[in-house]
């Protein structure tokens, strides 16, 4: 595995602070404690310029979905018709608005974008579709107010933005902008040369995603692969008709290749992505969360922000 710089090692050294070794055996409940702590830990004062106003958006199914908007303080200069939409990580077992809160705000703050951040049901407690549901009814709730949209997630809110912009491809074009994924879970069952070379990386195991993505369906490995494109991007029928697209992968990380195969995916289907492979040389899972401790995150970050302004010009 790749050595990490003196910046990336104390951004895992933290991180492993709050975690057991074995905290995918816990219960999601001590997950979620260990997370949240980490998270505050973490985290940095919300960015300068950025109110925020919590809500909800009622489902199809009655369910009451919580979101929470970043909005610029200064409306002279915002593009009130675009909107980020942002999918937290957290292998749709842990995360919720709190955990990326100071992410959401730096990223509206530094695209020029107002933004909303969506708190999805999590597993094991609920178990998919819930959360792509809920992830749904917020995308169509603005897409009905005419809305355009750039879909941003990371690690499993990658899979859930990918998932999104699947289901509401008809968009693409005219309301639905693009999608930037952040080192997203794309596909399953594939034995990429990643998955073996940091199949035991730091923050994000092969351990850790054998666990994660089972407890999504209860458990139940045998459904997982008829469960089409609104459960695992790659799944998907088709890959024709997708919006301009944004990876950007970590290194150091097992879901690494998975951006690749999406990527040659999306090419053969004509549609426009980049991989951005270079930018997260040296780089683990959840990198987001060191931007403000390392150059090499800052720079990703920077990154990420660019393809998300070019995306909503």
């Amino acid at each position: 595995m790749t050595p990490l710089d003196e910046q990336i090692q104390a951004f895992v050294d933290q991180s492993l602070g709050h975690d057991p070794v074995d905290a995918t055996r816990a219960s999601a409940h001590e997950q979620r404690q260990w997370y949240n702590a980490k998270c505050k830990e973490i985290a940095a004062p919300l960015a300068d310029g950025i109110q925020v106003q919590d809500g909800t958006i009622l489902s199809s199914c009655g369910h009451l979905v919580p979101v929470r908007h970043y909005l610029h303080q200064d409306r002279t200069n915002i593009d009130q018709a675009k909107q980020i939409v942002f999918f937290h990580g957290g292998g749709f077992v842990v995360g919720n608005l709190d955990s990326h809160h100071d992410i959401c705000g730096q990223l509206a703050k530094d695209t020029g974008f107002d933004l909303v951040s969506v708190d999805y049901r999590l597993a094991p407690e609920f178990q998919y579709p819930d959360d792509i549901n809920d992830c749904l009814a917020v995308v169509d709730n603005l897409l009905k107010k005419g809305q355009k949209l750039v879909l941003v997630g990371d690690s499993a809110g990658g899979t859930l933005s990918a998932c999104v912009a699947n289901a509401r491809k008809r968009y693409v074009g005219t309301q639905l902008l693009g999608q930037v994924l952040i080192y997203p879970s794309l596909t399953f069952g594939v034995d990429t040369p990643s998955m073996t070379e940091h199949a035991f990386a730091p923050l994000l195991s092969k351990e850790d995603m054998d666990y994660y993505l089972p407890v999504r369906v209860g458990g139940d490995l045998s459904i997982m692969a008829s469960l089409g494109g609104n459960f695992m991007p790659m799944q998907t029928l088709s890959y024709s008709g997708l919006p301009v697209t944004h990876l950007f992968p970590a290194e150091i990380d097992p879901l690494r290749d998975d951006c690749e195969l999406y990527a040659h995916a999306l090419q053969a289907a004509k549609v426009a992505v980049t991989n951005h492979v270079a930018l997260g040389q040296g780089l683990v899972h959840g990198h987001l969360r060191a931007r403000n401790m390392s150059d090499k995150a800052a720079a990703n970050f920077q990154a990420i922000c660019s393809a998300v302004r070019d995306l909503g010009k």
